[in-house]
């Protein structure tokens, strides 16, 4: 079997996790005032800032410490890293101006990967409710971003990309007070912006870098939908892109909104955690700051004495555990006037609360509804999936976000898992059938698929299978959101994006 990596040493589950999803905590306060006025992707005051430069041998040291299995899937790293953190201006949701910042990692050392003009990779991270993400900071293991940039540093910095990675509008130094989550038009631009940024800032550099004119696009989960939106957004621009590699996100961003309006769908609250209902109010915020149409108040969305603060919530510098058990956010997902509770059996009436005591208000999610089933939107279909009016504003937002609307001319792969419970493989299958159906094409990897012949993404795929083995063989279950999309299916399609990439 070509590429296989038959023996894997994992550590244990937890701390293979944390590769990805390590916790939260500080970051480098912002050099001064921020200066909108000199436009979009101009560079803050002071910036950039190098955080750390390692050779090869601290690079290989620093990434060992979120777990050896990390290298040996990357392989040893080529080139040292020089970590640096860049603030630039950008734009928020409804185009008001403000700041972000990004990581910028720059190989560094006298081998042939690690000098000359490079090629660039833009790297989108998955969703985080923690305030303070920094992928800048890989030292400070009490900071998120540390462990989310591992992933890039290992596969790509470490052998000779120069990587860009932003924290998003809303994170870290940004002085925007929320996260403008899958608003499409404003995290391509985020991203177009950081990359400005980053382009500014590699000449005057310790080690300066040039370009080789490759430019990489990948991310996982909130990430790979960044991803394409970005392509989609430099295409249109006239931005060349060498290729793209969307990982496991919702590009087809309608489809599960949608599915809401189907029998049953709020008939027990158990099947939305906690993750997805912050991430719910983090989205609705962002819509609502995009559009200004959702509500004219809170409370209009949101009962009982929670709705003030929900826009202001997230992202946030407190556990979210503490969230729940400090009263700031509702126990319950859906009240007990919801119209379907009354038909309900005891034990599902139990996860429904007072109007007072839950998050969503009855009454706005019951005209949603209605409108779902009285303008019904063909989101399954290849040839135009948004071709449908609805009269409800929350709607006329996920339909404006979903990303088939475009056909990309540069090579693309889409990656994921079939049985992911986090972000649905429709949504990649879904995707790739318009862009066929519109005369496109983008590949389609399943990594959760057995290894055919001459398979390219035999290596993937033996590393997916390996990592469920090992999750299995841990006592874990490898159906879960965190093990399925959080761990096994981030791995293999970051791997395979990598391997892709090569190809150009």
């Amino acid at each position: 079997m070509p590429n296989a990596i038959p023996s894997i040493r994992f550590l244990p589950l937890g701390a293979a996790l944390a590769v990805l999803l390590s916790g939260c905590g500080g970051s480098p306060s912002s050099q001064g005032p921020a200066d909108t006025a000199a436009g979009r992707g101009a560079l803050l005051r002071n910036s950039p800032t190098r955080l750390l430069s390692l050779d090869a041998a601290g690079v290989g040291t620093q990434l060992n410490k979120f777990g050896t299995q990390l290298l040996l899937i990357a392989g040893a790293p080529k080139c040292g890293i020089d970590f640096h953190h860049v603030e630039y201006n950008t734009v928020g949701a409804a185009g008001e101006p403000t700041t972000a910042s990004a990581a910028l990692l720059v190989p560094t050392g006298a081998g042939p990967a690690c000098e000359g003009k490079r090629p660039v990779l833009l790297y989108g991270h998955g969703s985080s409710f923690q305030r303070k993400l920094n992928m800048a900071d890989i030292s400070d293991a009490t900071n998120e971003g540390a462990g989310r940039v591992g992933t890039p540093a290992a596969l790509y910095a470490a052998q000779g990309y120069i990587v860009v990675a932003p924290n998003y509008a809303g994170y870290d130094t940004s002085r925007l007070n929320y996260h403008p989550h899958h608003i499409a038009d404003q995290q391509s631009k985020d991203m177009i912006d950081a990359l400005a940024a980053a382009r500014t800032a590699l000449a005057g550099l310790a080690h300066p870098a040039g370009e080789n004119g490759k430019l990489f696009i990948t991310g996982y989960s909130e990430g790979g939908y960044v991803a394409m939106a970005t392509h989609r957004a430099m295409q249109a621009a006239g931005i060349k892109v060498t290729a793209s590699a969307p990982q496991s996100g919702s590009y087809a961003e309608s489809l599960d909104y949608e599915a809401l309006g189907t029998s049953g769908a709020l008939d027990d609250p158990r099947a939305f955690s906690l993750s997805t209902q912050l991430q719910l109010v983090m989205q609705i915020t962002a819509w609502q700051k995009a559009y200004g149409n959702l509500y004219a108040t809170p409370s209009e969305v949101y009962s009982g004495s929670y709705a003030g603060a929900m826009e202001t919530l997230l992202p946030t510098a407190m556990p979210l555990t503490r969230l729940v058990a400090e009263g700031k956010f509702p126990m319950y997902f859906l009240s007990q006037d919801m119209a379907n509770y009354a038909a309900l059996d005891a034990t599902r009436k139990a996860y429904f609360g007072t109007p007072a005591h839950s998050l969503m208000n009855a009454g706005y999610l019951g005209r949603l509804l209605a409108d779902i089933a009285a303008h019904p939107c063909p989101v399954t279909s290849p040839q135009a999936p948004l071709a449908c009016a609805p009269a409800h504003p929350m709607r006329a937002a996920w339909l404006k976000n979903d990303l088939r609307t475009w056909v990309p001319r540069a090579p693309m792969l889409l990656c994921g898992g079939n049985g992911d419970p986090e972000v649905g493989f429709a949504h990649a299958r879904l995707t790739q059938a318009y862009f066929q159906a519109h005369g496109g094409a983008a590949q389609l990897l399943d990594v959760d698929s057995p290894v055919t012949e001459n398979d390219p993404y035999a290596r993937s795929k033996t590393i997916f299978a390996a990592i469920r083995q090992a999750v299995i063989d841990s006592g874990a279950d490898p159906t879960t959101p965190d093990n399925y999309h959080g761990f096994m299916a981030n791995v293999a399609c970051e791997v395979a994006a990598r391997d892709f990439f090569s190809r150009f």
